[in-house]
């Protein structure tokens, strides 16, 4: 299941009055809580062009602080559970090959509910890593890893405007020239910027690359 688009949560029009059209309801706090917990909201739709309100989202500020927090925690376990598929995709292969998850981090952030005045600090996902061996490069299972984790990068910079692969790197690797050091920014299927940045850290060891997927900010009003 995707993600809801977290980014969209800038929309101008607040979660009780709604958006005027079809484009602006796509991009509202309501419509990301309605695909996130499968409630269906036919005015938010998949994309622009015809005109219809937003359905209202009924309930008091409280209310809407724990849907929204449900959907963040739900953006957390989606990226729980692709760690874990990648993980898996690496367990038929030696022990030294297989790729080693790391910590899921999560970071409070500020949300202000436009109709009350309140602000909460919501528990919203910051990045997940995993630990890839140099030696298991060209396996098929190495390729499917990298391809769920790079997938997860293009749905954050979807649902948050931005995303960034964090490549770090041994410095014996670095030297040897054992491991690319080529950065840069590719674009998500919706046109967001999935930066690369490669990195050298002395924590990690020879013949490991650290892959962390980092979301981008959220910003906006409940």
């Amino acid at each position: 299941m995707k993600i809801a688009k977290l980014t969209l949560i800038a929309c101008a029009a607040t979660i009780l009055s709604g958006c005027a059209t079809l484009e602006e309801a796509s991009t509202s706090l309501s419509c990301m809580l309605s695909r996130v917990t499968n409630v269906a909201d036919p005015s938010c739709g998949t994309g622009g062009g015809s005109s219809a309100p937003a359905t209202t989202m009924s309930g008091g500020h409280s209310e809407r602080f724990s849907r929204l927090q449900a959907a963040l925690n739900q953006e957390t376990q989606h990226a729980q559970s692709i760690q874990a598929q990648a993980v898996q995709a690496m367990q038929s292969l030696p022990v030294k090959q297989r790729a080693v998850a790391g910590p899921v981090l999560t970071q409070p952030v500020p949300i202000a509910d436009a109709q009350s005045g309140q602000t909460l600090q919501m528990r919203a996902f910051s990045s997940v890593s995993v630990e890839m061996p140099l030696a298991a490069k060209g396996r098929k299972e190495y390729t499917r890893a990298m391809d769920l984790l790079k997938e997860l990068a293009n749905e954050l910079a979807d649902n948050r405007g931005a995303a960034s692969i964090v490549v770090d790197q041994a410095d014996a690797d670095v030297k040897a020239g054992r491991v690319n050091t080529a950065t840069g920014t590719t674009q998500s299927k919706g046109g967001k910027p999935v930066s690369v940045i490669k990195r050298i850290d002395a924590g990690v060891p020879s013949g490991v690359e650290r892959y962390t997927i980092e979301a981008g900010a959220i910003r906006g009003k409940l």
